[in-house]
């Protein structure tokens, strides 16, 4: 049975905090794996921390939904003292530390910006136009088009050579672009039971690194 779906415009303010997210790839980029775990453990630990303590604190609870209530999923606001369910926000932190303590910088970012941008815009594009969807499932053929396309271009500059060593980073290559997309794009769609903001960067990361 399929979770209740966001309404279109809420899931447009929620995509849109994909892209404020997309400072974290770049910073990490731009200061290192070093400097960015200095920062990114951290904000992963507290993502956690306030996500366990509105759904164990009322008045957390009740201060949290006040503001971010409208952006979250209904599968995301289990009841007071129920089993911990995290929010999007929460395991795209856990996410962003994680990729940046497995892989390379270039890898890193470049399937942080795959899921970021790639996954932004399956919901947007997927809801608007998509008409064949998989069996059982929300997701869309035509989302998952979407997915690809724009990750694969959005990734484009890693594999620009001159781009990447004003950074100081080596560039991916074409090959490790298109397939790190291809995997994220098809893991998004897939019915796995791990969040999709864990399990799309960080294959689409093992592969470019096999690449």
């Amino acid at each position: 049975m399929n979770a209740p779906v966001l309404p279109y415009s809420d899931e447009l303010k929620r995509k849109a905090i994909h892209l404020l997210a997309l400072s974290m790839p770049v910073g990490l980029l731009v200061v290192g794996r070093p400097t960015a775990l200095l920062v990114f453990v951290p904000l992963a630990l507290f993502a956690l921390l306030a996500d366990v303590a509105r759904q164990r604190i009322t008045s957390v609870r009740t201060a949290f939904l006040k503001v971010f209530g409208p952006l979250m999923r209904p599968e995301e606001l289990p009841p007071l003292g129920r089993p911990l369910i995290l929010n999007g926000a929460t395991w795209m932190c856990l996410s962003t530390a994680l990729c940046a303590f497995l892989y390379p910088e270039p890898v890193a970012a470049a399937a942080l910006v795959m899921l970021m941008l790639g996954d932004a815009a399956a919901a947007i594009l997927g809801r608007r136009l998509g008409k064949h969807h998989f069996r059982g499932s929300t997701k869309s053929w035509e989302g998952t088009a979407a997915f690809f396309v724009v990750a694969a271009i959005a990734t484009l500059p890693f594999g620009v050579s001159t781009l990447m060593s004003v950074m100081g980073q080596p560039p991916l290559s074409l090959l490790q672009i298109g397939l790190g997309a291809l995997v994220a794009a098809v893991v998004e769609a897939l019915p796995f039971p791990l969040n999709d903001n864990i399990r799309v960067p960080v294959l689409a990361g093992f592969v470019m690194i096999l690449v």
